[in-house]
Protein backbone atom coordinates (compact mmCIF):
# COMPACT_ATOMS: atom_id res chain seq x y z
CA UNK A 1 0.00 0.00 0.00
CA UNK A 2 1.53 3.39 -1.00
CA UNK A 3 1.79 5.79 1.60
CA UNK A 4 -0.61 8.35 0.07
CA UNK A 5 -3.05 5.84 0.85
CA UNK A 6 -1.66 5.00 4.31
CA UNK A 7 -2.37 8.60 5.29
CA UNK A 8 -5.49 8.61 3.44
CA UNK A 9 -7.13 6.08 5.83
CA UNK A 10 -5.30 7.40 8.69
CA UNK A 11 -7.16 10.74 8.14
CA UNK A 12 -10.00 8.82 8.12
CA UNK A 13 -9.77 6.90 11.40
CA UNK A 14 -9.41 10.70 12.79
CA UNK A 15 -5.98 12.01 12.35
CA UNK A 16 -5.08 15.20 11.16
CA UNK A 17 -2.80 15.97 8.47
CA UNK A 18 0.22 16.37 10.14
CA UNK A 19 -0.52 13.69 12.97
CA UNK A 20 -0.95 11.44 10.09
CA UNK A 21 2.13 12.72 8.37
CA UNK A 22 4.42 12.48 11.61
CA UNK A 23 2.78 8.93 13.27
CA UNK A 24 3.77 7.41 9.64
CA UNK A 25 7.07 9.17 9.72
CA UNK A 26 7.58 7.49 13.44
CA UNK A 27 6.53 4.05 12.49
CA UNK A 28 8.46 3.97 8.97
CA UNK A 29 12.07 4.73 11.02
CA UNK A 30 10.88 3.28 14.58
CA UNK A 31 11.44 5.79 16.59
CA UNK A 32 13.92 8.72 16.73
CA UNK A 33 13.97 12.68 17.64
CA UNK A 34 11.74 15.35 16.40
CA UNK A 35 14.27 16.34 14.35
CA UNK A 36 14.65 13.03 12.69
CA UNK A 37 10.90 12.65 12.17
CA UNK A 38 10.84 16.24 10.86
CA UNK A 39 13.69 15.36 8.28
CA UNK A 40 11.72 12.48 7.37
CA UNK A 41 8.15 13.83 6.90
CA UNK A 42 9.58 17.27 5.85
CA UNK A 43 7.56 19.48 8.00
CA UNK A 44 9.35 22.19 10.35
CA UNK A 45 10.97 20.63 13.52
CA UNK A 46 8.73 22.95 16.07
CA UNK A 47 5.71 21.61 14.38
CA UNK A 48 6.50 17.70 14.47
CA UNK A 49 7.37 18.34 18.43
CA UNK A 50 4.00 19.97 18.84
CA UNK A 51 2.46 17.22 16.99
CA UNK A 52 4.45 14.20 18.71
CA UNK A 53 3.46 15.57 21.97
CA UNK A 54 -0.05 15.69 20.91
CA UNK A 55 0.21 11.90 19.66
CA UNK A 56 1.58 11.31 22.97
CA UNK A 57 -1.36 12.50 24.69
CA UNK A 58 -3.42 10.40 22.54
CA UNK A 59 -1.45 7.26 23.69
CA UNK A 60 0.05 6.64 20.11
CA UNK A 61 3.32 7.85 20.89
CA UNK A 62 5.75 6.83 23.89
CA UNK A 63 8.36 9.50 24.58
CA UNK A 64 11.63 8.00 25.99
CA UNK A 65 13.53 10.07 28.54
CA UNK A 66 17.13 10.59 26.98
CA UNK A 67 20.28 11.68 28.36
CA UNK A 68 20.35 14.74 25.40
CA UNK A 69 17.36 14.56 23.30
CA UNK A 70 14.03 13.31 23.58
CA UNK A 71 13.39 10.02 21.72
CA UNK A 72 10.28 9.42 20.42
CA UNK A 73 8.93 5.84 19.57
CA UNK A 74 5.27 4.68 18.19
CA UNK A 75 2.57 2.45 20.12
CA UNK A 76 1.43 -0.90 18.74
CA UNK A 77 -1.58 0.47 17.21
CA UNK A 78 -3.65 -2.90 18.60
CA UNK A 79 -2.67 -2.05 22.21
CA UNK A 80 -4.05 1.42 21.00
CA UNK A 81 -7.34 0.14 19.85
CA UNK A 82 -7.65 -2.33 22.14
CA UNK A 83 -7.75 0.75 24.73
CA UNK A 84 -9.97 2.86 22.48
CA UNK A 85 -12.71 -0.33 22.42
CA UNK A 86 -12.43 -0.29 25.95
CA UNK A 87 -13.26 3.01 25.94
CA UNK A 88 -16.21 2.41 23.55
CA UNK A 89 -17.81 -0.32 25.49
CA UNK A 90 -17.16 1.72 28.89
CA UNK A 91 -19.78 4.50 27.45
CA UNK A 92 -21.99 2.13 25.97
CA UNK A 93 -22.52 0.63 29.54
CA UNK A 94 -23.76 4.22 30.93
CA UNK A 95 -25.63 5.03 27.65
CA UNK A 96 -29.43 3.46 28.74
CA UNK A 97 -28.58 5.64 32.13
CA UNK A 98 -27.89 9.00 30.66
CA UNK A 99 -30.99 8.78 28.35
CA UNK A 100 -33.09 8.11 31.06
CA UNK A 101 -31.81 10.80 32.97
CA UNK A 102 -32.33 12.92 29.99
CA UNK A 103 -36.01 12.35 29.66
CA UNK A 104 -35.99 13.20 33.22
CA UNK A 105 -35.11 16.61 32.65
CA UNK A 106 -37.26 20.06 32.85
CA UNK A 107 -37.76 21.83 29.79
CA UNK A 108 -34.98 24.96 28.76
CA UNK A 109 -37.31 28.02 28.88
CA UNK A 110 -35.58 31.27 27.89
CA UNK A 111 -37.39 34.90 28.86
CA UNK A 112 -36.79 37.58 25.85
CA UNK A 113 -37.69 41.58 26.72
CA UNK A 114 -37.66 45.16 24.83
CA UNK A 115 -37.23 44.88 20.77
CA UNK A 116 -33.63 43.52 21.20
CA UNK A 117 -35.10 40.50 22.64
CA UNK A 118 -37.64 40.01 20.09
CA UNK A 119 -35.20 40.36 17.72
CA UNK A 120 -32.78 37.44 19.54
CA UNK A 121 -36.10 35.42 20.29
CA UNK A 122 -36.79 35.39 16.53
CA UNK A 123 -33.46 34.27 14.99
CA UNK A 124 -33.74 31.43 17.77
CA UNK A 125 -31.67 28.00 15.89
CA UNK A 126 -32.56 30.22 12.76
CA UNK A 127 -29.28 28.55 11.48
CA UNK A 128 -30.30 25.01 11.61
CA UNK A 129 -34.42 25.64 10.67
CA UNK A 130 -33.09 25.55 6.18
CA UNK A 131 -35.52 23.15 5.47
CA UNK A 132 -38.21 23.01 8.78
CA UNK A 133 -41.11 24.28 9.12
CA UNK A 134 -42.76 26.88 11.73
CA UNK A 135 -46.36 26.44 12.57
CA UNK A 136 -47.98 29.21 13.93
CA UNK A 137 -50.91 31.17 15.58
CA UNK A 138 -50.25 34.93 14.15
CA UNK A 139 -51.28 37.57 16.24
CA UNK A 140 -53.28 40.61 14.63
CA UNK A 141 -50.32 43.18 14.83
CA UNK A 142 -53.00 45.99 15.73
CA UNK A 143 -50.61 47.19 18.79
CA UNK A 144 -47.33 46.75 17.73
CA UNK A 145 -44.59 49.19 16.64
CA UNK A 146 -43.57 50.26 12.96
CA UNK A 147 -40.13 49.20 14.12
CA UNK A 148 -41.64 46.03 15.30
CA UNK A 149 -43.39 45.10 12.12
CA UNK A 150 -40.27 45.76 9.94
CA UNK A 151 -38.01 43.48 11.67
CA UNK A 152 -40.92 40.92 11.01
CA UNK A 153 -40.79 41.87 7.73
CA UNK A 154 -36.87 41.26 7.60
CA UNK A 155 -37.04 38.34 9.07
CA UNK A 156 -39.95 36.51 7.03
CA UNK A 157 -37.77 37.54 4.09
CA UNK A 158 -34.80 35.86 5.49
CA UNK A 159 -36.40 32.46 6.54
CA UNK A 160 -38.02 31.80 3.29
CA UNK A 161 -34.81 33.01 1.07
CA UNK A 162 -33.35 30.26 3.63
CA UNK A 163 -35.64 27.61 2.76
CA UNK A 164 -37.81 27.54 5.79
CA UNK A 165 -41.73 26.87 5.43
CA UNK A 166 -44.43 28.30 7.28
CA UNK A 167 -48.33 27.17 7.99
CA UNK A 168 -49.86 30.03 9.82
CA UNK A 169 -53.00 30.83 10.96
CA UNK A 170 -54.71 34.28 11.60
CA UNK A 171 -57.61 36.60 11.34
CA UNK A 172 -58.68 37.47 7.88
CA UNK A 173 -59.92 40.57 9.70
CA UNK A 174 -57.38 43.21 9.12
CA UNK A 175 -54.47 40.85 7.72
CA UNK A 176 -53.91 42.44 4.65
CA UNK A 177 -53.13 46.03 6.37
CA UNK A 178 -50.43 44.27 9.00
CA UNK A 179 -49.38 41.01 7.17
CA UNK A 180 -49.26 42.26 3.83
CA UNK A 181 -45.56 41.35 3.15
CA UNK A 182 -45.99 37.43 4.51
CA UNK A 183 -49.38 37.39 2.27
CA UNK A 184 -47.26 38.52 -0.57
CA UNK A 185 -44.78 35.84 -0.07
CA UNK A 186 -47.19 33.06 0.31
CA UNK A 187 -48.45 33.93 -2.97
CA UNK A 188 -45.05 33.99 -4.77
CA UNK A 189 -43.77 30.78 -2.22
CA UNK A 190 -45.78 27.88 -2.27
CA UNK A 191 -43.32 27.12 1.04
CA UNK A 192 -45.36 29.71 2.71
CA UNK A 193 -49.47 28.73 3.85
CA UNK A 194 -52.21 30.95 5.08
CA UNK A 195 -55.35 29.53 6.19
CA UNK A 196 -57.30 33.13 7.40
CA UNK A 197 -59.80 32.32 10.09
CA UNK A 198 -63.11 34.42 10.24
CA UNK A 199 -64.00 33.16 13.97
CA UNK A 200 -60.42 33.98 15.53
CA UNK A 201 -60.72 34.21 19.18
CA UNK A 202 -57.69 34.24 19.83
CA UNK A 203 -55.46 36.83 21.72
CA UNK A 204 -54.97 39.71 19.43
CA UNK A 205 -51.20 40.83 20.90
CA UNK A 206 -49.51 37.09 21.37
CA UNK A 207 -48.42 35.17 18.37
CA UNK A 208 -47.40 31.43 18.83
CA UNK A 209 -45.23 29.44 16.65
CA UNK A 210 -43.56 26.24 16.87
CA UNK A 211 -40.94 23.60 15.33
CA UNK A 212 -40.01 20.33 16.36
CA UNK A 213 -38.55 21.51 19.25
CA UNK A 214 -39.55 24.41 20.70
CA UNK A 215 -42.09 27.01 21.02
CA UNK A 216 -41.91 30.38 20.90
CA UNK A 217 -44.79 33.17 22.62
CA UNK A 218 -44.23 36.67 21.84
CA UNK A 219 -46.34 39.69 22.76
CA UNK A 220 -46.12 41.86 20.04
CA UNK A 221 -47.52 45.09 22.72
CA UNK A 222 -45.27 44.56 25.91
CA UNK A 223 -42.13 43.45 24.06
CA UNK A 224 -41.77 39.87 25.80
CA UNK A 225 -40.83 37.03 24.40
CA UNK A 226 -40.73 32.91 25.87
CA UNK A 227 -39.05 30.31 24.65
CA UNK A 228 -39.85 26.24 25.61
CA UNK A 229 -37.55 24.04 24.36
CA UNK A 230 -38.58 21.30 24.93
CA UNK A 231 -39.98 18.56 21.93
CA UNK A 232 -42.46 17.31 24.27
CA UNK A 233 -44.26 20.97 24.63
CA UNK A 234 -43.60 21.45 21.12
CA UNK A 235 -45.36 18.30 19.93
CA UNK A 236 -48.73 18.90 22.34
CA UNK A 237 -48.18 22.56 20.77
CA UNK A 238 -48.33 20.96 17.13
CA UNK A 239 -51.82 18.56 17.85
CA UNK A 240 -53.94 22.07 18.91
CA UNK A 241 -52.26 23.46 15.88
CA UNK A 242 -53.29 20.87 13.06
CA UNK A 243 -56.52 21.06 14.85
CA UNK A 244 -57.67 24.85 14.17
CA UNK A 245 -55.64 24.24 10.71
CA UNK A 246 -58.15 21.76 10.01
CA UNK A 247 -61.39 24.66 11.06
CA UNK A 248 -62.95 25.79 8.29
CA UNK A 249 -64.47 28.84 10.03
Amino acid sequence: MENVEILRRLERAGFTEKEAQVYLALVLIGGGTAYQIAQKCEVKKPTAYVVLEELRKKGLVLKVPHAKKALFTPRDITEYLDDQEDRIMAARSVVSELKTLESHQRPNVFFFNGLRGIKEAIEYKFDIMRGKKFYGFYSNLADASDSLLRLYQAWDRDAVANDISFDIIMAKKGSGRYYKDIINLSKANKNVRIRFLNDYDYPQNQTIDMCDDFVRIVDEKKLHATIIDDKNTAAAFYQIFKVAWGKDV
